[in-house]
């Protein structure tokens, strides 16, 4: 799974949802949810086309620009065509021709002439801007074209690209939601056991029992929390449906999947230090919500004592002269002849360099860090780190130990339940006290399921083309019921969503079909891995490019028409500078700029982590400007952290 291109930025969005959620009150409500997927939707539909571009090898400049030259030539045709001006039914599909023919000419000239597709559309650009500039001052007077709503047509073309539909909610909305996303939870779970394990002949009987006794605890426990309140009654009940969890997993797997009496041998206590370190970790995290004060905005170089300024200063300058030493301490003595009197004075002022760096950038962040801020970075680093590492170490152990890794397991599990209730105690926002706490209380369930399970059964190490099909099935079937589910959750509200939202979806779908399940996809990829291979083959590299420029501009229509429907006015200016938000949101998708390797999907999931920091952002009354900075940050971690995981994840097949 983790070779695929979208699944890093899949998680990317998940961790960028759950830091805006923490910092954001009303992030995570319908209206805010809402929010972003209407600037999500032309973003992605862009994003999309883009990136099927990018996977053939090109790029357009002329994409962002080719939005707002869209709305102007409907405007101008809607207000100053034959005097009188034409109508809607008229102008779009012209506007759609003209964008036809522009994608054409990028695509007819990269061929014809072997100049990159950057200076080509980079002309496309310069021209279309200069064409709106001119056409939208000499024909109507300003750079701006109004009135659009006058013309003929118009509530009919608005109802296609930018109606509003308001779903109201149904009296069984939450139980269909409810139902659809625990059965999508069995299925995914299913699938992995299916994915994973080794099948038995035959089924146990013990494990059947376990499973339909875990299954009934579990549906006991979360009803009743449904039906109680009161913190008592919440711990009861919540205890036993986790504890149901538990035994209903344990037993599905027993019954069905091969168990191992091998245990091997200990090695835990050559990792004592290890797991010291990491238990010190979870406890100091757990300790920090309460040493500093949620409410205090005074910065944390004020709160030090000047001793412990002193103590901090001089631990970075250590850190950073360490860091240097280690890095090419060694490789200079193992040069022949040693490191010579330049080497060594290069060597010591670099070290004192980066200790002297390394100082000012701690004090600086003390500066620039309240109390509150330090509590909340202090659990959250603190606990990561922890929790990470005792994962890590029951991997580690797993190899040697079947019962370490189940108490290292087991630990972990431990440590982020005292997390939960940490957060739950010392928390004044709701949805940390309930949302949060319930996630973490449930992951720590799963956590200690998974680990009995993997410590008791015989994992597959070779292929099972049946097993590999029913868990492929199983996973997709669970997946698509859970986003079901959301999906009917989101939308019967009574908040309003955009057709756009439809539209966006629609073009991630058709867009990831033609990849994976046509002829066609497999020319995209092969033309933008080695064209010159691909048409040794007889693939018509001509055609395909040329079909994907006209395929990106008649995007670029598509959402112009969108934008000047909403508006009823365009600017001449619209859309400049986006092309370069479309080809991050694809790059953050998991698209690579050298061609031959990408994802629709992926492109679409950049498209909702770039729109979720436009709206997270205010929603967490911060500085609107921040989002450039926010932007630039996503792209060069998604960048860096898709090639390491598709790395590793290549060098385990």
């Amino acid at each position: 799974m983790l070779v695929t291109p979208e699944v890093g930025a899949l998680i990317g969005a998940i961790l960028v949802w759950v830091f805006f959620w923490s910092v954001g009150t009303n992030f995570s409500t319908a209206s805010g949810t809402a929010s972003y997927l209407d600037i999500a939707a032309p973003l992605g539909i862009m994003a999309v086309a883009v990136a099927l571009l990018m996977i053939g090898g090109e790029f357009d400049l002329s994409s962002g620009v080719m939005t707002g030259a869209s709305g102007i030539l409907v405007g101008l045709l809607v207000r100053t065509f034959m005097g009188e001006g034409a109508s809607l039914f008229l102008a779009v599909p012209v506007a759609f021709i003209v964008a036809g023919c522009v994608g054409w000419f990028n695509g007819t000239l990269v061929n014809r002439t072997g100049l990159p597709s950057f200076i080509v559309t980079l002309g496309t650009f310069f021209m279309l801007r200069g064409a709106n500039l001119v056409f939208a001052k000499r024909l109507s007077g300003k750079v701006l074209v109004d009135g659009i709503d006058e013309g003929s047509g118009f509530e009919v073309f608005r109802k296609i690209f930018a109606s509003v539909h308001k779903r109201p909610t149904f009296g069984s909305r939450d139980a269909l939601v409810l139902a659809l996303v625990s059965v999508g939870a069995v299925a995914l779970s299913w699938g992995l056991l299916e994915l994973s394990l080794v099948r038995r002949n035959g089924r146990d009987a013990r494990g059947v029992l376990f499973g339909t006794v875990g299954l009934l605890l579990t549906i006991v426990g979360f009803v009743m929390l449904l039906r109680t309140t009161g913190v008592s009654a919440n711990t009861l009940w919540g205890t036993v449906a986790a504890i149901g969890l538990i035994v209903a997993l344990v037993g599905l797997a027993r019954a069905f999947f091969e168990t191992t009496n091998y245990r091997g041998t200990s090695s835990l206590s050559s990792h004592g230090r290890t797991l010291a370190f990491c238990v010190a970790c979870v406890a100091a995290a757990c300790a920090a919500a309460f040493v500093f004060d949620r409410n205090e905005p005074r910065v944390i170089l004020s709160w030090m004592p000047h001793p412990l300024r002193l103590a901090c200063a001089l631990l970075a300058a250590a850190a950073g002269v360490g860091l240097v030493v280690r890095r090419w301490g060694a490789t200079l003595r193992q040069r022949t002849g040693g490191p010579g009197l330049r080497g060594t004075v290069r060597f010591v002022l670099l070290a004192l360099l980066t200790g002297a760096l390394f100082v000012v950038g701690t004090l600086s962040f003390f500066q620039l860090t309240t109390e509150q801020a330090m509590r909340a970075i202090a659990v959250v680093a603190l606990g990561a780190v922890g929790l990470l590492n005792l994962l890590r170490l029951r991997g580690k152990v797993a190899a040697t130990s079947k019962g370490d890794q189940l108490i290292v397991g087991v630990v972990a599990a431990l440590g982020l339940l005292a997390l939960a209730f940490v957060a739950r105690a010392d928390s004044s926002a709701i949805r940390f006290r309930t949302g949060l706490f319930t996630a973490m209380v449930i992951m720590s369930a799963l956590l200690i399921a998974n680990t009995v399970i993997e410590s008791q059964h015989v994992k597959r190490t070779s292929a099972d083309l049946a097993a590999d099909r029913r868990g492929r099935r199983a996973v997709a079937i669970g997946a698509a019921l859970a986003s079901v589910g959301l999906i009917v959750r989101l939308f019967f509200t009574n908040v309003p969503f955009r057709i756009s939202i439809l539209w966006w979806f629609l073009a991630t779908a058709l867009a990831t079909f033609v990849l994976i399940r046509t002829k066609y996809g497999n020319w995209i990829f092969a033309v933008g891995g080695n064209k010159e291979a691909a048409r040794s083959i007889g693939v018509p590299v001509d055609r395909v490019k040329v079909a994907l420029f006209v395929t990106t501009a008649l995007a670029g229509c598509f959402v112009g028409m969108m934008t000047t429907l909403r508006l009823t006015t365009v600017q001449a200016s619209q859309g400049i500078g986006e092309e370069f938000e479309y080809i991050i949101a694809a790059v953050v998708g998991g698209n690579l700029l050298t061609g031959g390797y990408g994802s629709a999907a992926g492109a679409s999931v950049g498209a909702v982590i770039m729109a979720m920091s436009i709206v997270g952002i205010p929603y967490a009354r911060w500085n609107s400007d921040g989002r450039f900075i926010f932007l630039g940050a996503v792209l060069l971690l998604a960048v860096l952290v898709n090639n390491y995981v598709r790395r590793k994840a290549q060098e385990a097949r």
